[in-house]
Order: structure tokens, then sequence, then C-alpha cells
């Protein structure tokens, strides 16, 4: 449904930003579980939309459902977000604002900005219809008209997630190897998306953006 929806709605995409999530960074159960989260932004009329796919990059031999995915978003760019239209993936229908995880040292400050999850529920919640080992699912989000081109929204987020003190993304985990569960984060992104970085310079010197019309 995201894809379709996707192809039909958007003008305008930027580059994508991709964060690794693995135990290196941090992990509640170090059961090997890890992931891939990966962020454009695209135009759709006067809406910017927020497309995150999530990636369970868990190796097969251990096997996972990726139940939950937090993550941080950029003071300057406001909240609320929502799903747009159709933007809901099969299993990933909710979502919730400050989310407070535990344990302590794997909690972002103030709690998660933005919380992804089937039931609102990032502690628990059924498993079933979650991505599995290798499986991926897209969400879109609706950011609104934030007076940014997507080029500039990714140089935003790209800052933002290039301090190496913040704890960027967390997701979860559960039936990990048949019954555990975890807890993972990641801190910076990607090369690829630190090659946005350099795109920062433009969002300073423009701050609306020029679109596009048919």
């Amino acid at each position: 449904m995201c894809l379709g929806f996707l192809a039909c709605a958007c003008s305008l995409q930027a580059a994508m930003i991709s964060v690794t999530v693995d135990p290196m960074y941090g992990s509640a159960g170090n059961t090997g579980a890890t992931a891939l989260i990966e962020f454009s932004f695209v135009e759709d009329g006067p809406d910017d939309l927020l497309v995150v796919a999530i990636h369970n990059t868990t190796p097969a031999s251990i096997g996972s459902k990726l139940t939950a995915v937090g993550f941080e978003w950029p003071a300057s760019l406001a909240l609320p977000l929502s799903y747009a239209e159709g933007g809901q993936s099969a299993y990933f229908d909710e979502i919730g604002f400050h989310v407070n995880v535990s344990p302590f040292w794997l909690n972002a400050s103030g709690g998660y900005d933005v919380m992804i999850t089937s039931d609102g529920n990032f502690e628990g919640g059924s498993p079933l219809g979650a991505p599995s080992a290798g499986e991926t699912q897209s969400i879109i989000l609706n950011l609104g008209d934030t007076g940014l081109n997507p080029d500039q929204l990714s140089a935003t987020l790209g800052d933002w997630y290039a301090d190496p003190e913040r704890v960027s993304v967390i997701v979860r985990f559960q039936a990990v190897a048949g019954d555990r569960s975890d807890k993972v984060i990641s801190r910076t992104p990607e090369p690829a998306g630190m090659l946005l970085l350099g795109l920062s310079q433009l969002a300073l010197c423009a701050r609306r953006r020029t679109r596009r019309h048919p």
C-alpha cells in the first residue's frame, strides 16, 4: 500500500538517511538482533512526507520479530507527526510521542520523540504480523507544510543525528531465537546518510521551498 501511494503522490524526493541498529551501540539483551532504518523525505502537493523503511536485518539463523521503532526528532521541526493517508503498514499502525523506555541507559533524553508500534505498546504487544528476519515494512508520515524542501529536511535530520552523544533510534525485538526479546539502539547515521550533512548550508540559505507545478 505504501509503495503505491508513494509512486502516485510524490513529486520530489531527497536522498535517504540510513541508520544501523546494532548491539555494538547498546542492547538490553545482546541477542544479536539488528535492524536498518531508512528515512527519506518527499513532497506531496502542499505537504511534506517522511517515508520510514523498517528493515529487520537479524540473521536468519537467529530469527526475530521487529515490533516497534522509536526515533528522535529535530526540535526545529514541529510535532506531532501523523500517518499520511494510506501510510500505515500491515503491522505498524500506531504512533506515540515522548515515550520513555527501560533500561535508562537506552532511553533518549525526555523519551523518544516518535514511537511507531502496532498497538501503542513499545514494551509488549503481539508480534503477530511484525516483520521477521529479512523482511521490511514501510510507513509514511505527514509533516504538514514545513517550509523546507526534501533536501533541506534531509540535511536537518542528518545534522540532528550526527551528534555522537545522541541516541537517535531504538528498535524493539520479540521472539528472538524463539522466546527471547531485546531493545537495541543506534547513535549515528551510515556514511551514505552523512553525505547529506553538506546540504545543511542550503537549509540555512533558503527558508521556503520552491515547488514544482504541473
